[in-house]
This record gives C-alpha cells, sequence and structure tokens, in this order.
C-alpha cells in the first residue's frame, strides 16, 4: 500500500488483463502510487482518495483478481442500496471530486493517465462508503467499449458518464474519442437516468380498452352537465320565493242590503195579503195569495161558498 492509510477494505473484483487500459506501454495499476502523489499535489491534499487502491494478483487464463482498499472507514454500499437522501449526498460528492481533478486533466505528464483513470468497468464500480465516493475497477473499458465510438458512448452513459461535470470526459488511449460531459453540475445531484419500455403487442392491447374508456367519458360528460343543469332549475322552482303567481282575486261579495227598503216591501206585501184575506172568494187575488192547491182530484180546488155549507 503505497499511500498511507489505505488499509480498509472496500471490495473484491476481478478483470481480463487486456481491459485494463495501459499509457505509453504501462498498465494503468503498475506504481499508481506515483500517479496518486501527482494527482495530490495538483489538486490537493486527498484527491486522489477517489481512487480506491488496487491489489491485483494474476490468475490463469489472462484473469486478475483484485481486492481494493480506501482510507476510508465505513462500511462500503453500492448506490443502489443506498436512501434517497444519502444517495444525493453522495452523488453530489462524486461530482465535486471529478470536478476537482481538472488541473491533473490538464497536466501534460499525467493529464492522459488521470482521463483513463476515469473510465469504470460497470456501475457497480461506484461504491459509496460512508458518505464518500470511491471508484473501484478503475481504468478498466471492456472490449465491447473500445470496439467504437459509439459503444465508448453508450458504455460511459451508463456508468460514470451520469457524474461527469461539463467538460470532463473519460479518454481512451490512442483514440480521439470523447463522451459528452455535462450531466451533472459540481455540487448538484445529478439527474436520474429514465428508460421507456418500448410498446408490445400486449400493452398495445391494454391501451385500446382505455382508449374506448376514454371514448366514452367524453360523450358521457355532455349529459352529465344537462343533468346538472336540469336538476339546479328543480331546485330554483321549488324553493320558496323564486317563482311568480299571478295575484289570487278577492271572493265576490254580494252587494250591500237596504235594510230598510227590504222591511218596506215586505210590510206592504203583508199588509196587501191581510187586504185581500178580507175578501170573498170569488174577489181575492191569488197572485197575493199564493198558486192554487191541489186537491189531488185532477182539477183545482173549487173555492168554498162564501155564506157557509149548505142546510
Amino acid at each position: 500500500m503505497a499511500r498511507g492509510g489505505n488499509v480498509h477494505f472496500v471490495r473484491s473484483t476481478s478483470a481480463l488483463s487486456g481491459d485494463v487500459l495501459a499509457v505509453a506501454g504501462k498498465p494503468m495499476w503498475r506504481d499508481c502510487e506515483t500517479t496518486f502523489a501527482r494527482i495530490d499535489e495538483l489538486c490537493g491534499d486527498n484527491a486522489s482518495r477517489l481512487f480506491a487502491e488496487p491489489n491485483a494478483k494474476e490468475q490463469e487464463g489472462g484473469r486478475l483478481a483484485v481486492a481494493w482498499f480506501s482510507s476510508f472507514d465505513d462500511e462500503p454500499k453500492q448506490l443502489s442500496e443506498l436512501d434517497r437522501g444519502k444517495r444525493a449526498r453522495v452523488e453530489s460528492i462524486l461530482v465535486a471530486r471529478i470536478d476537482a481533478l481538472r488541473p491533473a486533466l490538464a497536466d501534460r505528464e499525467i493529464g492522459e493517465t488521470v482521463g483513463a483513470m476515469l473510465n469504470v468497468a460497470d456501475e457497480a464500480s461506484i461504491v459509496a462508503v460512508g458518505e464518500n465516493a470511491v471508484l473501484t475497477n478503475w481504468g478498466v473499458l471492456p472490449e465491447e467499449a473500445r470496439s467504437s465510438r459509439a459503444a465508448f458512448v453508450r458504455h460511459c452513459e451508463k456508468t460514470i458518464g451520469p457524474y461527469l461535470p461539463s467538460g470532463i470526459s473519460p479518454w481512451v488511449p490512442g483514440q480521439s474519442w470523447a463522451a459528452v460531459g455535462g450531466f451533472a453540475t459540481a455540487g448538484l445531484s445529478p439527474p436520474r437516468r429514465v428508460i421507456v419500455p418500448e410498446p408490445t403487442a400486449a400493452s398495445a392491447q391494454e391501451a385500446h380498452p382505455a382508449a374506448s374508456a376514454r371514448h366514452r367519458q367524453a360523450w358521457l360528460w355532455p349529459i352529465a352537465a344537462l343533468s346538472l343543469v336540469f336538476a339546479a332549475s328543480l331546485i330554483y322552482a321549488a324553493w320558496p320565493g323564486n317563482l311568480v303567481y299571478p295575484m289570487a282575486l278577492p271572493p265576490r261579495t254580494a252587494a250591500p242590503v237596504n235594510s230598510d227598503e227590504v222591511n218596506r216591501i215586505i210590510e206592504e206585501r203583508i199588509a196587501k195579503m191581510n187586504a185581500e184575506l178580507t175578501k170573498t172568494g170569488c174577489e181575492t187575488d191569488s197572485s197575493i195569495l199564493g198558486p192554487l192547491l191541489d186537491d189531488g182530484s185532477g182539477g183545482p180546488a173549487a173555492p168554498a161558498p162564501a155564506g157557509g155549507p149548505a142546510q
């Protein structure tokens, strides 16, 4: 261990020796303590702590078994294992530490080496040790990612790309490729990638009933609106005082009666009747006394003789 304090184990990985990048013919992990010291000299103390220190052992088939160590004494976790708040803090620290490497990236002595160190094998190579972001399997680029510029860009977008400040890109020795930076801003959590799956036949069939349901809902709205207006009209009509009814006419009253006149007429009629009663039957005015009564013989009853019954 070249750097003092790199005694805390982070994780174990494996890699093909051919996937470890080499600058000027020298593999990245050989004599990396010199590079770490130069980074700290140019970028400030502990700037190189972004990179875990490798301890590689060769195995059969050209594979390397690598143990990674850091000076951070805390439990290492994958970013996917963190809660949202802690992950945002770790990602912000990662962006800031990459941004702090600008003086080293511009250095003629180690600039290309540091640029190549920003390549990581996969997304799992980015580890959180406490609140600190640490890169493992750095300087490793799978063969497929080295096959073309497009493949290199796709690999970066899936790994380190979301955390690259503007103007910073990993470098592939012997190539002029560059991944577009600016996915993140120093001090801020980078945006997460959203993958939208392509529609399948099943999803299209599910979308058809949903569209039909939306169509039915569209024509139900006018009916519901009309029903609401009708109900409001009924409520308004039933509310006391809203409708204006025609004024009811007062009942007809009988004309006022002149009592004195009525009494006078009655008295005159009584006087006439008394006068007629003093007359004989033939002389009596029957219109005063009223109609003749029927005695049951089919004709008018004969008036009684004035002189009384015959002897």
